[in-house]
C-alpha cells in the first residue's frame, strides 16, 4: 500500500507546440514550486479607473503582487481547464472561488523562488531565453504558426519570453536544492501477516514458532487485501519513500536482519508479525527518487515561507 499516489509531480518543463497553433500550447508549470503558468484568458480585462495606487493581493517580504497579476494568474488557470467555462458563467464563478488560493499561492511562492535565486546570484541570461524560445517556436511548426499561436491566445512574444525566463529560473533553483540529494539507501525485503485483534496475534506467532510457513499463513489470515495473495509481500522498499503506508511496520522491518520475525506490531488498521528476507544497499528506484525529491523541494518551500514575511490582502 501506497502513498505515492498522493505525492503531486515534480516541476514539469515547456510543453511542445505542436500542431494546430490554436491549439498548441506550450504550459511552463514548474509545479512543485507552486509556479503554474497558463495560456492567458482571451477575455478582455476591465480597465481601472485609478491606477495608482495599484491594490495588493499580497506581499512577500516587501515585494509587492498586485491585484491585477492575481486576477490575470487565476484568469489563466481557469483558462488551462479542459473546457474552460466563460469566466462570468456561474460554473466560471464557482471555479474562480475553488482556484483564488491555489492561484495566489503559486504567485507568493514564485517571488520567493526569485528572491532566493537572488541570493544565491543566480541569474538567466537573454541567450539562454533565447534558446528556448527558439525550441518552443520549433516545437510550434516554426515562426509563423507561433505567431499564430500567439495572436489565438492574445500573447505576446515578450510574455513568453518573461514565462520562459521564470521557468529557467526554478529549474536552476530546484537543481540547486537536489543537488546533495543522495543516490543510494539501504533496502530490506519484507513480508507481513496483518489480524485484527492481539490475541489472534500471539496465535499466528506461535505457530510460526512451531514452523508453520509465513506466506501460508498470510494467504490464509492477513487482512491486508492488497499483499494477500502474494503471501504477505511488501517488496523492496527504503525508509520514508512512501512505499509502506504504516510507520510502524517500516521502523520494525529496518529493526530487522535477513531471516528475523517480529515480535507484534500494532498499527492504525491492526496487529502485524514482519519478517525480513533481505537487506542490502542499492541505488533509489526512480519512483522513490522522484518522491524524495518531491518533499525534499516541498520542505524546501515551507521553509523559505517559514522565514519570510508574507502578507496576504484578499
Amino acid at each position: 500500500m501506497s502513498r505515492r499516489a498522493v505525492i503531486a509531480a515534480l516541476a514539469a518543463s515547456l510543453t511542445a507546440c505542436a500542431g494546430n497553433p490554436a491549439d498548441a500550447q506550450p504550459v511552463i508549470t514548474p509545479e512543485i514550486f507552486g509556479v503554474t503558468v497558463i495560456p492567458q484568458s482571451t477575455a478582455t480585462p476591465t480597465p481601472r479607473p485609478t491606477p495608482t495606487p495599484n491594490p495588493l493581493a499580497a506581499r512577500v517580504n516587501g515585494q509587492p503582487i498586485t491585484l491585477a497579476e492575481y486576477e490575470a494568474e487565476l484568469a489563466r488557470y481557469i483558462a488551462a481547464l479542459p473546457d474552460a467555462p466563460d469566466p462570468n458563467s456561474d460554473r466560471g464563478r464557482l471555479l474562480a472561488l475553488q482556484l483564488r488560493d491555489a492561484a495566489l499561492e503559486a504567485l507568493i511562492e514564485q517571488a520567493l523562488i526569485e528572491q532566493e535565486a537572488a541570493r544565491n546570484g543566480i541569474q538567466v541570461s537573454d541567450q539562454q531565453v533565447a534558446e528556448e524560445l527558439a525550441i518552443a517556436k520549433e516545437r510550434a511548426g516554426g515562426e509563423a504558426k507561433f505567431q499564430a499561436w500567439l495572436a489565438a491566445t492574445r500573447q505576446t512574444e515578450d510574455s513568453i519570453r518573461e514565462l520562459l525566463r521564470r521557468e529557467l529560473l526554478a529549474n536552476a533553483m530546484r537543481d540547486r536544492v537536489l543537488a546533495t540529494m543522495p543516490r543510494t539507501a539501504e533496502y530490506v525485503h519484507a513480508y507481513h501477516i496483518v489480524v485484527a485483534t492481539e490475541r489472534e496475534a500471539r496465535q499466528v506467532l506461535a505457530r510460526l514458532q512451531n514452523g508453520a510457513k509465513f506466506t501460508a499463513l498470510a494467504q490464509s489470515l492477513s487482512l491486508d487485501e492488497s499483499t494477500r495473495a502474494d503471501g504477505g509481500d511488501l517488496g523492496w522498499f527504503a525508509r520514508n519513500t512512501g512505499a509502506v503506508l504504516w510507520p510502524e511496520v517500516e521502523d520494525a522491518a529496518f529493526s530487522l536482519q535477513p531471516g528475523e520475525t517480529s515480535e507484534i506490531v500494532k498499527s492504525p488498521i491492526g496487529y502485524h508479525i514482519i519478517r525480513v528476507t533481505g537487506r542490502e544497499v542499492r541505488g533509489l528506484t526512480e519512483a522513490d527518487t522522484i518522491y524524495l525529491q518531491t518533499i525534499a523541494l516541498a520542505e524546501w518551500m515551507a521553509g523559505l515561507k517559514a522565514r519570510s514575511q508574507i502578507e496576504r490582502f484578499i
